[in-house]
C-alpha cells in the first residue's frame, strides 16, 4: 500500500490536503484452501479546510471527498480505513469494478465565550465487485451485502456556564440502507454536563469529565432487524436509553 499525501496554502485562510494511494495485493495459489488472485485498487481524495473569522477565534469549515475503487473501497462507517476492502468479489475473485464515494463536511463556529456550534455531515455510498447490487457470496461462501448508503448529520452545542463547567449536547440522526433494504434510521439527543479541570472555555479543552444521558428512537426497520448494538442486547425496542460517565483526555 503506497500513500502520497500534499498540502498548501492557496489563500492565507485555506489549507488544501491532496491525498492519492495504491493498493496491491499478490496471488495466492499454494498452501491455502483456495486460490486468491492478485488484484489491486487506487484512491484519490482532496480536503478543503477555511479559517471562519467569527467573534471567538478558531472557528473553521472542512470539506472533504474521496474516491476509492477495487480493494481500496473501504470506510465503512466512516473509517478513513480504506484497505478494509467493502462487498463481495466478481466471478474471478476480484473487485474490478468495485467503489465507495464520501463526501463529510465538518464546521466549528466560536459565537462567543457564552456559545460554540459544531455541525457535521457524512454522505458513504459503497459497492463490491459482484454484478448485484443486495447480496452476494464472499471468499468463505457467506452472504454479504453488496452495496451500502451510509449518511449521519448532526450538530453538538457547547454553553460555557462557568470556565470549569460546560453544557454539551448534541442532536444526530443516522441512517443505513444495505442492499435493496429499506434503510434503518436513528435519531439521537444527548445531554453531558461537563466539569472542565484546565477552565477553558473551548471546544477543544481537555480533559472532560461528562455525565452522559442519551436517548435515541429507531425506525421500524431498526427495530425489526435488531439493526444497533443496543438493540441486539435490548431487543425490538422503539427507543435505546444510556446514561453513563466519560472521562476523556488529550495524549498529545
Amino acid at each position: 500500500m503506497f500513500v502520497w499525501e500534499h498540502s498548501f496554502k492557496p489563500f492565507k485562510r485555506n489549507l488544501v490536503k491532496l491525498l492519492a494511494e495504491w493498493h496491491s495485493i499478490d496471488g495466492i495459489h499454494n498452501n491455502t484452501d483456495r486460490a486468491y488472485p492478485s488484484d489491486n485498487g487506487w484512491v484519490l481524495g482532496a480536503k478543503l479546510s477555511t479559517d471562519l473569522v467569527t467573534p471567538k477565534p478558531g472557528s473553521f469549515n472542512q470539506f472533504a471527498v474521496r474516491y476509492g475503487a477495487g480493494v481500496a473501497n473501504g470506510g465503512d462507517s466512516g473509517s478513513t480505513q480504506t484497505w478494509r476492502t467493502y462487498g463481495a468479489p466478481d466471478a474471478k475473485g476480484r473487485y474490478t469494478g468495485a467503489y465507495s464515494f464520501t463526501v463529510v463536511e465538518h464546521l466549528l463556529l466560536n459565537l462567543s465565550d457564552r456559545f460554540s456550534v459544531n455541525p457535521y455531515a457524512v454522505y458513504i455510498k459503497s459497492k463490491g465487485g459482484a454484478d448485484t447490487n443486495n447480496k452476494a457470496l464472499d471468499f468463505y461462501n457467506r452472504e454479504i451485502f453488496n452495496r451500502k448508503t451510509d449518511f449521519a448529520v448532526g450538530s453538538r452545542f457547547f454553553y460555557y456556564a462557568k470556565d470549569w463547567f460546560h453544557i454539551l449536547t448534541e442532536l444526530h440522526y443516522t441512517e443505513r440502507r444495505d442492499g435493496a433494504y429499506s434503510e434503518a434510521s436513528m435519531v439521537k439527543f444527548t445531554l453531558a454536563p461537563t466539569i472542565v479541570p484546565t477552565a477553558e472555555r473551548g471546544p477543544w479543552a481537555r480533559p472532560h469529565i461528562r455525565f452522559i444521558a442519551s436517548v435515541a428512537r429507531y425506525n421500524d426497520r431498526a427495530v425489526s432487524t435488531l439493526y444497533s448494538p443496543f438493540l441486539e442486547q435490548a431487543g425490538h425496542k422503539r427507543f435505546g436509553t444510556y446514561f453513563g460517565v466519560r472521562s476523556e483526555w488529550w495524549i498529545f
